[in-house]
Order: structure tokens, then C-alpha cells, then sequence
């Protein structure tokens, strides 16, 4: 049990001026006046599991333990009949039953709970149920939380790197605010593909090439084309001044492919 005044971050792909915002903000102090709540990131593109499963899973653990984790992303889906909650690591997450939870975490929570929706609450039919959500938390009822156990939810697969001989082929599965896109080429796999190799990385075509590591964004000339391994220790590309995504036309889910010597 946490205490009744939770930590709660909020990751949406609301935008910053939908009212949708207040609405929940506003239910959540109604029912719990002390909470304090973080915005996360109202940013993810629209209906995008996998980003908001990128910003949650390399933050959630910098948080104290026993925050709850409001993940809110094509929340109104027209097959979304419910939420679901788990504890993992210590931390609380609530989510549509979208598949999230399978791009979060390695391991699943081995107990699942599921909240229906309130269809009083017309378009956003979520709204109450994550304030259910929140309260079972906060004062779980055993009985209740038995009953509302669940294994048949929604489990997507996050894109995984694979390995041919000498070459790594990963893909895009993040775009940052400056438009540097993020791989699921991790720096372990690197190291351990590559022993101390010479290596070309090609970004999308053979016509966009690194073949030196960079340590810090400024280690080439304004404008150029540069690879470098990020605080979550995965492989990134960027344009130092410049925006890599739009500039290289790369979407989430492009191809980044790591040729040794």
C-alpha cells in the first residue's frame, strides 16, 4: 500500500491545450487533494504506443518508488472496453488494455488488473475508470483486486534488433523534440557484435554513412551527420544544429543497419 497522497505522472498524446487535461487533473485533486502530478510528456504522436512506452520505460525509475504512472494513449479506442493496473519495480502503471504493457517491460507483472470504462462518461469513458484505477491503489481492497485479475490483456511486441554474422540491423523506435532518432541497437550489443572492429553504420541507404563513434554532439561540423550512444545507452543519429528526421525523411520504424569489418 502507498500512502494517500500518491505521486502521479501523466504521459498523453493530448497536445498541452486539450481540456481534457483539466478534466482529469481536475478529478484527480477532487478525489485526491494532496497528490502531486507530473507531466511527463503530453507530446506523443497520436495513437504512438511504442513512443510513450520509449519515455516511460527510460524514466519511470528515476521516480520514488510507489508513483503511479498514468499512461494515456489512444485511451478512446473503439475496442477499449477497460484500463489495466500492475505494480512492477515498485512503481504503479495504468494503461489502456492497448498492448502497452508488452513494450514496457521485459518481464510482465505476473498480476494484471482491469478497470471497465464508465460509458457515462461519454467520449472520454476512461475518466472515471482511472480514477478507480487510483483509488484501488491507493486503498486495495484484496477481495475486489482478486476478483479484477486478469491474463487475457492486450500484448504487443517491441521491435527487437537482430544479429546476421558481422551485421546488426535495428530499427528507429524513437524521434526526440530535436529530431534525432533513437535505435533498438543497444552499446552492449554493439560491443559484444562488434570486439573493437572498424564498422560502417548506414542510416535508411548505403547513401547515409558514419563510420566514427561520437562522444558528445559538437565533435562534428554544423550539419553533419553523426552517430552517438544516448544516456539510455542505445544508438542515436543526429544532425549537430540540425533535425536528422525531417532532413534524412526517417519515421519510426526505419532501418539502421551496422556493418563490421
Amino acid at each position: 500500500m502507498i500512502t494517500k497522497t500518491p505521486l502521479i505522472t501523466l504521459t498523453t498524446d493530448w497536445g498541452q491545450h486539450d481540456y481534457y487535461m483539466g478534466m482529469l487533473k481536475g478529478r484527480i485533486l477532487s478525489n485526491f487533494p494532496q497528490t502531486q502530478i507530473i507531466d511527463l510528456s503530453h507530446s506523443i504522436p497520436s495513437f504512438n504506443t511504442h513512443s510513450a512506452a520509449f519515455v516511460v520505460r527510460n524514466s519511470f525509475t528515476s521516480f520514488p518508488k510507489g508513483t503511479i504512472h498514468l499512461i494515456l494513449v489512444n485511451t478512446e479506442d473503439n475496442n477499449a472496453t477497460r484500463l489495466i493496473a500492475c505494480r512492477h519495480e515498485g512503481h504503479y502503471f495504468i494503461t489502456p488494455d492497448n498492448g502497452i504493457l508488452g513494450l514496457l517491460f521485459s518481464n510482465l507483472p505476473d498480476d494484471i488488473y482491469a478497470v471497465p470504462f464508465d460509458k457515462k462518461d461519454g467520449t472520454f469513458s476512461s475518466l472515471s475508470a482511472f480514477i478507480k484505477a487510483i483509488e484501488q491503489i491507493v486503498n486495495p481492497n484484496e477481495q475486489a483486486m482478486a476478483e479484477a485479475r486478469i491474463t487475457d490483456y492486450s500484448k504487443k511486441v517491441s521491435f527487437k534488433a537482430t544479429i546476421e554474422e558481422s551485421t546488426i540491423t535495428g530499427s528507429i523506435i524513437y524521434i526526440d523534440s530535436y529530431r534525432n532518432v533513437i535505435t533498438n541497437i543497444s552499446k552492449s550489443l554493439f560491443d559484444r557484435i562488434g570486439q573493437n572492429r572498424k564498422y560502417n553504420i548506414f542510416i535508411q541507404s548505403k547513401h547515409n554513412k558514419i563510420s566514427t563513434l561520437s562522444t558528445r554532439y559538437n565533435q562534428v561540423a554544423p550539419g553533419e551527420l553523426l552517430a552517438i550512444f544516448n544516456s539510455a545507452n542505445l544508438l542515436e543519429i543526429a544532425i549537430r544544429n540540425g533535425y536528422a528526421a525531417e532532413l534524412l525523411s526517417l519515421n519510426i520504424g526505419g532501418n539502421v543497419r551496422v556493418n563490421f569489418m
